[in-house]
């Protein structure tokens, strides 16, 4: 085993180019830890701040949380876990696996590439593989066609890929967001059913749709458009092959909304903060106490050691900063845990919203609807003249007409009957 191991900054600046598998994670400590299983097998470069880690084999780097990966080079299988720093990768022969990250800019990887819980934004140039994207909280951008299939769920941001598979998304639209898809497959879009989105189906060989309260033609052909709810945001469609746009669930129950938002959902939304933030100050408190002892008890170690005054000064210094640097996690981790759950809420405030707008533009339809015309008024009929009441009376003398008949002669010329 062959490790080699350098004393760095909070954010070093790292360049890799690993023959073969490359496995990366973040850790607290001010050190990047390169191991590979061969001897003479790696090479470190350090100058100042930036490091060059060179591998002819598999290579397992720990690195402290904020490192940036300036520029990539992997002949194998890559995983990136628990970095707050942006990752920088060029050429990827394998798959690459994104977990707990800020963000990635990607140049060509030849495998699949999967990432889940992303705090910033994608952007890749071209995949040979599949590509499986969930929970990202910027943008995803793809700016060649995916060889294989995409599959993503769950998007604060923007999103713009194409693929010569198929293509599946569940999303629930942001407003002023634009999403565009483009497949050779088939491309599957699953929306939450009040929803609020312009919908444009640009081609596809058999098109269904199935929104709730949403009446489409029994046979519908591209293009297509449909607008669901205000139509906040932008989303288009484009494929060769079928395409099936329907709802999904809500991620948030509304009925405890639905009637009053404003002041009660914003004391909502604090009472959540401050639980979040009680139960991570609670850990934090813990987590001090811990440190503390632990810090007590290395200056009563170093007390008994032979160690000069200096060196167990600098060995508890860097136990306080150790200390110091969990702190300021400990708080960046409720800051990120405050700001997710403020999205959560405020999408759930949109929906409420939404609903309460469409509720609206139903009641002022119905008042708007006219009522059914009451009947015009019969019109009257003209006085019987002199001369036809004349002719009447004289049948009556002749016996042609009985009494009874005579008058109903009469009421029918003056209107009477009916």
């Amino acid at each position: 085993m062959d490790v080699r191991s350098v004393q760095t900054s909070e954010s070093p600046i790292i360049t890799v180019n690993v023959s073969g598998n490359l496995s990366v994670k973040g850790w607290d400590k001010l050190e990047v830890v390169a191991k590979n299983p061969t001897p003479d097998n790696l090479v470190m470069d350090v100058q100042e701040d930036e490091i060059s880690v060179n591998c002819h084999s598999n290579c397992s780097l720990r690195v402290p949380y904020g490192a940036v990966f300036q520029d990539a080079h992997i002949s194998g299988d890559a995983t990136f876990k628990s970095l707050e720093g942006e990752i920088n990768i060029s050429k990827l022969s394998g798959n690459l696996s994104l977990r707990s990250i800020d963000s990635a800019a990607i140049g060509t990887v030849n495998g699949n590439i999967s990432a889940k819980n992303v705090n910033g934004s994608i952007s890749i140039e071209k995949c040979q593989g599949n590509i499986s994207v969930r929970d990202i909280q910027g943008d995803l951008t793809i700016a060649e066609s995916i060889a294989g299939n995409l599959t993503l769920k769950e998007i604060d941001g923007n999103a713009q890929a194409q693929a010569r598979g198929n293509v599946s998304v569940e999303l629930d639209p942001s407003p002023e967001s634009n999403y565009a898809f483009q497949a050779k497959g088939n491309l599957s879009c699953r929306v939450p059913a009040d929803a609020s989105v312009a919908v444009k189906i640009l081609n596809g060989s058999k098109i269904s749709v199935k929104i709730p309260g949403v009446e489409v033609p029994t046979t519908i052909k591209a293009p297509y458009e449909l607008v669901l709810g205000d139509g906040d945001a932008n989303l288009s469609l484009d494929t060769l092959g079928n395409v099936s746009l329907a709802s999904r669930p809500a991620d948030w129950n509304m009925g405890e909304f639905e009637v009053e938002m404003g002041e009660d959902f914003d004391l909502m939304a604090d009472e959540l903060n401050e639980q979040i933030t009680s139960q991570i100050e609670a850990q934090m408190e813990m987590m001090e106490e811990e440190l503390e002892h632990q810090l007590d008890t290395l200056s009563f170690s170093l007390e008994k050691t032979a160690m000069s005054a200096e060196q167990a000064e600098r060995i508890a210094a860097r136990a306080r900063e150790a200390s110091e640097r969990a702190n300021r996690r400990a708080q960046e981790k409720i800051r990120r845990s405050q700001e997710k759950m403020q999205r959560k809420l405020e999408a759930a405030q949109r929906r409420a919203e939404r609903k309460a707008r469409a509720a609206e533009r139903a009641a002022r339809d119905r008042r708007r609807r006219p009522e059914a015309p009451e009947p015009p008024p019969r019109p009257k009929a003209e006085p019987v003249s002199d001369e036809e009441r004349m002719m009447i009376l004289q049948m009556l003398e002749q016996g042609k007409v009985s009494p009874e008949e005579a008058e109903q002669l009469l009421a029918a010329l003056e209107g009477r009957s009916g």
